[in-house]
């Protein structure tokens, strides 16, 4: 009697095992295809069911005679006869492996855990012919630092679609990231803000792009324009923002297409890496406070630390030659914008880095209307007055910031213009 006792229970224990194993192939087929499974960033809360998973996973790891003790490899591994010997491979079931799995196994989990929060959904690029790179249209993201939902459109802009309605005249924003708007929302950077700003001024009239691009120094900026003229954007205005990160980057345009093929591939591996929601937490977020550090040691006004004087003298004239050139010959009436950024030599925000000079002098020689954001930001304040309060760190405006910057363009730009 109780040898039929036994071999019932062993029976239902063998049967619920069974069971509890073919949840475990399901939830491993949940972790690997949960790319396909969720398709968009609208669904990301559906990450919670590959979470799921990945702790059902875990609780496998650590019950393993409970979910695996019907196969005869894992039976004879966990047995504690002493007569029984152990199967080859027996290690892979050992407390140490199964531990080091379940480190991994956590690992998931929070990878999961954060994707629900839509953290791998980062802003990735991709190369359009000359243009080294570029955001890849019509993708949805997590902008890092504000942590909103933010859109690129078809053109590869950020921002909603563009109404290139006849009569409309363009005006397209050009730069690296603080025209971008690192650090705000879609509805917060300067572009939305210009346009929101001449729509009530000139209702209908004009069409605000954004073309800034994170790290994009002014070669970049002029390989943007040709690919949106090509692409059939023809602004009456361009803006042509500074960009802090002038030097080795810029020099890829007139590199060799080997370089350029090279730096192609590091676009697409960081696009690969990106796609992780922990590196971007530990990466692009949570070592923010390590990269606001090394800025205090960079040349004002770049993104650099070293500075050659024929980069300064030389390429940079040269690289700015170019982008006039191609301005007008498109017939295109350009605004240079120069941004503020705080400088460790003086102790404030402003616009006194070498480049920076360089800019506001080509502008001057070739009578383009120039607007510096340090003379913006102070209107109204004390002349010693700490700009902190329009800045996320030492060059990127918060709200405030790119509010009165874009409220003031709303004026400099008709009135420095044709059109208006």
């Amino acid at each position: 009697m109780a040898t039929a006792t036994s071999a019932t229970i062993a029976q239902v224990t063998a049967k619920r095992s069974g069971t509890r194993f073919y949840l475990l192939i399901v939830a491993l087929l949940v972790i690997f295809f949960n790319r396909w499974l969720i398709p968009g960033i609208k669904f990301d809360w559906l990450n919670v069911i590959p979470l799921a998973a990945a702790i059902y996973l875990g609780y496998c790891l650590v019950a393993l005679e409970e979910t695996c003790g019907h196969i005869a490899f894992v039976r004879r591994r966990l047995s504690i006869d002493p007569s029984r010997p152990k199967p080859r491979g027996a290690f892979l079931l050992s407390f140490w492996f199964r531990s080091l799995l379940l480190l991994v196994v956590i690992a998931i989990a929070m990878e999961f855990g954060l994707r629900c929060l839509s953290y791998h959904r980062s802003l990735v690029y991709e190369r359009q012919g000359d243009l080294l790179f570029t955001p890849i249209p019509n993708q949805d993201y997590m902008e890092k630092i504000s942590l909103t939902h933010s859109h690129i459109n078809s053109y590869g802009l950020r921002g909603g679609a563009v109404d290139l309605s006849p009569g409309k005249e363009v005006i397209l924003c050009l730069g690296d990231s603080v025209t971008y708007g690192y650090g705000v929302d879609d509805a917060h950077t300067y572009p939305a803000l210009l346009q929101a700003a001449l729509d009530r001024k000139y209702p209908g009239r004009y069409v605000v792009l954004d073309g800034g691009v994170d790290a994009y120094p002014l070669t970049f900026e002029d390989q943007k324009l040709r690919y949106l003229w090509n692409r059939g954007i023809h602004p009456a205005v361009v803006i042509v923002g500074y960009s802090m990160n002038e030097g080795w980057l810029g020099l890829l345009v007139d590199g060799s297409e080997d370089l350029k093929q090279q730096f192609a591939r590091r676009v697409w591996l960081k696009n690969q890496l990106r796609s992780f929601a922990l590196y971007n937490l530990v990466v692009e977020n949570l070592a923010r406070n390590y990269y606001d550090k090394m800025k205090g040691k960079l040349i004002p006004g770049t993104n650099f630390a070293e500075l050659s004087k024929e980069e300064l003298d030389n390429r940079y004239a040269t690289h700015l030659e170019r982008m006039l050139t191609d301005l007008r010959n498109r017939h295109v009436e350009p605004i240079f914008l120069s941004f503020c950024s705080f400088d460790r030599e003086t102790g404030r925000y402003d616009t006194e880095g070498p480049f920076e000079k360089k800019f506001a002098e080509f502008a001057q020689k070739n009578a383009i209307p120039m607007l510096r954001s340090d003379d913006v930001l102070r209107a109204g304040e004390s002349v010693d007055t700490n700009l902190a309060k329009y800045f996320i760190d030492q060059a990127h405006m918060n709200e405030l910031g790119t509010g009165k910057l874009a409220q003031r363009l709303a004026d400099f730009v008709p009135s420095n213009t044709s059109a208006h």
